[in-house]
């Protein structure tokens, strides 16, 4: 606890359970300063429920589907972060100047019981390594990374994991990504800037993700990249911590302004700024423990006269960090389970549907193999008779087959109207023809037959491809509606499916090619003009008294007609008469015609 002179005595609750470096009885924690103490009793009682919940998923495989929460910790090149790192986990990383983290690291911290053996593995690609001594995490990275990413200063997405096991660590995940870097240098790929940038967006934007920005104390915070792309996918700061490093290398006279941004009235985030001072280069050739680094890093604040406020108010050394990060990560947690919570069931509602489709499973005995296919089959054909009896099971905003077929000719019989009122027009010109050319003594009004079986022929023949054209898209729907059947009996079973959507392509190519050639015959028989004398007498008396609708639709036009053209009035009145009293008796040939086999 701090005392009334701003020290922080040897009975600190942070210190007494903040263990980096192995395990130690009661007498050795007697003789040794307190700082080589565990983070593990922190999460006992606060965060284990939730740690071993999120555990138990992981250890389900659900974090292969679903992201689970976890702390990124993200800086400019050789800002720092590993060494954070490594302060938090008490495991010795990687460290340099230039990119040295070249991979995505998941560490993955795991508590053991009390009085079991610190463990470690590295797995990456087909590789894992077990590790029996902490020093050497840092070899087998180096090498790891050498395999993934080369030997030069590439980057590489594939990931790294890091799985330590002891009674001092806290149950934990922590991702160290690769520092931003700008500038290519040797033989890095001259877009190593954007690759690094792509690569840690990619985990800073998941919202289960606490992003830890680590910026130097000794730069502008306002010019950090890190702190930028934080922010441009966690605008509110909901979920980012600013870390703020080697506080001793500040210039004398900027001390203020690092207090500043720490009491976090420069760059706003929500939760605000740490202090932090760990070991550097020169502490690692001096083989500085972690142990001694935490102590002067104690020392380092309580005597230093602008950050000793810091330290006072809890934003200062790596046991407030730590105490910080348990806070946060308990209520990022169970911020984070509801939406967690849905997403499961989202993706256990799917997979269920899924699995529904393939049906029972296939039995191991020869004979149930040969009942469940019959069964299969019967099930298909019992579906494929629903459909052509007009009772298929269908989807509330769906059309049964029939409906669609029905809708389809009805469009056929609005093209017939079409093609015979286009048609109408043309016999202006054949009865001028005939007026002017081939009349004899015939009166006014008496109808030449040739002219009438010309305009009769004409205006079947230019139904015959429509009506073939229908054929075509008739049939297409059939054979959907068919294989949807066959995809939803046999979709599990390739060689089933394959055999039967290929049968049914079979059988519409030869039913098509009949019904099409039957279709042209009607039409070859439609262009013999004939009909009984009883029939069409009747149906020209129809005409010639207007009970007909068509027949008032035709006298409009010939009503047009003779206003342009008096002399014809006689002739043309006749032939309409006659040509809607011939087409009546054929319409309902020529209405089924595609529907003829």
């Amino acid at each position: 606890m701090v005392n009334t002179k701003g020290k922080i005595t040897d009975s600190d609750p942070v210190f007494d359970h903040l263990l980096l470096n192995g395990p130690t009885d009661k007498a050795e924690k007697n003789q040794e300063t307190g700082p080589e103490k565990s983070l593990c009793s922190q999460y006992e009682e606060k965060v284990r429920p939730c740690i071993d919940l999120i555990d138990s998923l992981r250890a389900l495989g659900v974090e292969q589907d679903l992201a689970l929460p976890a702390i990124a910790v993200i800086g400019d090149q050789s800002s720092g972060k590993s060494s954070v790192l490594e302060a938090l986990s008490g495991v010795a990383l990687p460290r340099g100047s230039g990119i040295v983290t070249r991979c995505p690291l998941v560490l993955k911290l795991k508590r053991l019981v009390s009085g079991e053996a610190w463990r470690g593995r590295v797995s990456y690609q087909d590789h894992e390594v077990e590790i029996s001594d902490p020093s050497e995490v840092e070899q087998e990275i180096n090498k790891a990374q050498n395999v993934i990413a080369g030997e030069g200063l590439g980057i590489s997405h594939e990931l790294i994991n890091l799985e330590v096991s002891s009674p001092h660590v806290p149950d934990l995940t922590l991702i160290d990504l690769p520092g931003i870097t700008r500038v290519a240098v040797g033989n890095q790929p001259a877009d190593i800037g954007r690759q690094t940038k792509q690569l840690i967006r990619k985990y800073i934007v998941k919202q289960e993700t606490i992003n830890l920005v680590v910026v130097p104390c000794n730069v502008d915070i306002a010019t950090t990249e890190a702190l930028s792309m934080a922010q441009e996918v966690d605008p509110d700061g909901d979920r980012t911590i600013g870390i703020l490093t080697k506080p001793d290398l500040v210039d004398r006279g900027t001390e203020d302004k690092v207090v500043d941004v720490a009491q976090n009235l420069v760059c706003h985030l929500k939760k605000g700024y740490m202090v932090v001072k760990c070991r550097g280069q020169q502490d690692i050739q001096d083989q500085l423990s972690l142990a001694e680094a935490l102590d002067r890093e104690r020392v380092f604040f309580e005597d230093h006269p602008h950050f000793r406020v810091l330290l006072e108010e809890g934003r200062a050394t790596i046991p407030c960090l730590a105490d910080k990060l348990t806070t946060e990560l308990i209520t990022h947690i169970c911020k984070s389970l509801p939406l967690l919570e849905n997403q499961i069931k989202e993706n256990h509602e799917k997979i269920t549907e899924e699995l529904q489709k393939y049906g029972s499973d296939v039995p191991e005995d020869e004979h149930e193999k040969m009942l469940f296919l019959i069964d299969k089959i019967n099930a298909f054909n019992d579906d494929i008779n629903s459909l052509i009896q007009g009772e298929e099971a269908v989807g509330e905003n769906e059309s049964r087959l029939f409906t669609k077929i029905r809708n389809e000719f009805h469009k056929w019989s609005t093209v017939i109207e079409k093609k015979f009122q286009k048609g109408y027009k043309a016999i202006y010109k054949q009865m001028e023809k005939f007026e002017n050319r081939y009349r004899g003594r015939e009166l006014p009004g008496f109808v030449n037959y040739k002219t009438f079986e010309i305009i009769i022929k004409q205006q079947i023949r230019e139904l015959e491809e429509p009506a073939v054209d229908m054929l075509h898209t008739v049939t297409d729907m059939v054979q959907l509606a068919f294989a949807e059947i066959s995809k939803e009996n046999f979709v599990e079973f390739f060689n089933l499916y394959r055999t039967t959507k290929s049968k049914i392509e079979d059988v519409k190519f030869e039913l098509e090619k009949e019904a099409e050639k039957s279709i042209r015959l009607h039409f070859q028989m439609e262009q013999i003009v004939y009909c009984q004398d009883q029939i069409y007498q009747h149906a020209l008396q129809r005409v010639r008294d207007k009970d007909s609708d068509d027949n008032q639709k035709c006298k409009k036009i010939q009503d047009a007609i003779s206003e342009e053209v008096s002399s014809l009035n006689i002739s043309l009145s006749e032939i309409f008469d006659h040509l809607l009293a011939y087409r009546q008796t054929i319409r309902g040939a020529l209405r089924g015609l595609p529907a003829a086999d």
